[in-house]
């Protein structure tokens, strides 16, 4: 985005206009006027230079049989423009390049050869030389990793899974690799791209919870991503859910990781049929064919899970929760058990919140990343 959408003169009016066509488009000039509350000259004054630097083009017109001329529909050139999405986990890389609709055109998967930061950002470097090869030079560049980076702040304060503390990531890539970098929690990485591109459009507020490793939680409130610079936000991992409850690895006992993170389950099958071969899918493929103990211990997750939607449900309001993360599949064995949690613990004058479960690919963490870097250069937050 090398002209019109980093240029200082971008104004907001263009900025809104070019996010409705970009989320809802192709649409015509009076329906983008009306969704954005602005007459049709205005809408066409804003489009002029989005038209003249190539980020808008005109789509052919649907009916050729009404009278008079015909409407052109706007749309965003997905081509235009190319991001790179990074998500960091303990022990590898995934690393994707979108188009402007976060359409993911390649993507790699790269180990990790330690946690050390100067290893990290060569493993990075060499994902964007790769990504970018011959082809055209990205615009910016997403990091997403577990821990509370936030998007405007190129520092890392806090990430456990690498025992990380007041890293300075962003810099240190951009230095490396020539791009704008934005470093940001991968649950509000997520979010973003569902908010954008998801199951999130066209929606002015809504959850993703996400389970795996973890517990995370991503809002979207009144139109905005929720952040907060230098604390984590949606940090319901340690919920408590029962006070007898198993202990998690900090100790707290009874909390929802205790019971639903992918470790935390893999832990209590295992133990409970003297098996530590056992993998979390072995576990998740035992309980889908009924064996007794394994599935009471995917109902106690979901179970949790089903609380703890309920409980983010009743803080913000929202009528929307996505359900996502590497450990999502479970859903497929404790859904009965999630939904009898969510219903009983739905506040009495709260209407049921609808439930989107989205299939979980490791790629998705790094597109989401792709669209954090989207969302920055754009909007300039």
């Amino acid at each position: 985005m090398s002209s019109v959408l980093s240029d200082a003169h971008l104004t907001e009016g263009m900025r809104s206009v070019f996010v409705e066509l970009l989320v809802h488009g192709p649409l015509s000039r009076a329906e983008a006027a009306r969704r954005l509350d602005l007459s049709p000259s205005a809408v066409t004054k804003l489009t002029k230079p989005l038209l003249q630097n190539g980020y808008l083009l005109h789509q052919p017109s649907g009916d050729r049989s009404m009278m008079g001329r015909p409407s052109q529909p706007l749309a965003v050139d997905p081509a235009r423009a190319a991001l790179l999405g990074v998500k960091l986990t303990e022990d590898e890389l995934f690393a994707v390049r979108t188009d402007l609709r976060a359409e993911i055109q390649h993507e790699l998967r790269r180990p990790l050869l330690s946690h050390a930061v100067d290893d990290v950002v060569t493993r990075i470097g060499e994902a964007v030389r790769d990504l970018t090869g011959s082809g055209q030079p990205p615009a910016a560049l997403g990091i997403s990793l577990a821990g509370t980076a936030s998007g405007g702040d190129p520092v890392v304060p806090t990430s456990p899974f690498l025992g990380w503390r007041d890293v300075p990531l962003g810099d240190l890539v951009a230095a490396a690799t020539g791009l704008p970098v934005v470093v940001e929690n991968d649950v509000r990485a997520l979010t973003a791209a569902q908010q954008w591109f998801g199951a999130g459009v066209g929606r002015h507020s809504f959850a993703l919870v996400t389970v795996g490793a973890g517990l995370g939680c991503g809002l979207v409130i009144g139109g905005r991503l929720v952040s907060a610079a230098g604390r984590g936000t949606g940090l319901v991992g340690h919920l408590s859910i029962h006070d007898n409850g198993p202990l998690c690895e900090l100790g707290h006992r009874g909390c929802a990781r205790a019971y639903a993170s992918s470790a935390a389950v893999r832990r209590a099958v295992a133990s409970t049929l003297d098996r530590s071969d056992l993998t979390f899918e072995a576990c998740l493929a035992l309980a889908a064919e009924g064996q007794p103990a394994a599935r009471r211990i995917f109902e106690d997750a979901g179970h949790a899970l089903g609380q703890v939607v309920a409980t983010v449900a009743n803080i913000t309001g929202v009528q929307l929760v996505i359900l996502s993360g590497e450990a999502v599949a479970m859903y497929d064995v404790c859904a009965e058990a999630f939904d009898a949690a969510l219903t009983a613990h739905t506040h009495w004058t709260s209407t049921p919140v609808d439930v989107v479960v989205k299939p979980f690919t490791f790629s998705e963490w790094a597109r989401g990343a792709a669209v954090i870097a989207l969302q920055h250069r754009i909007l300039g937050r």
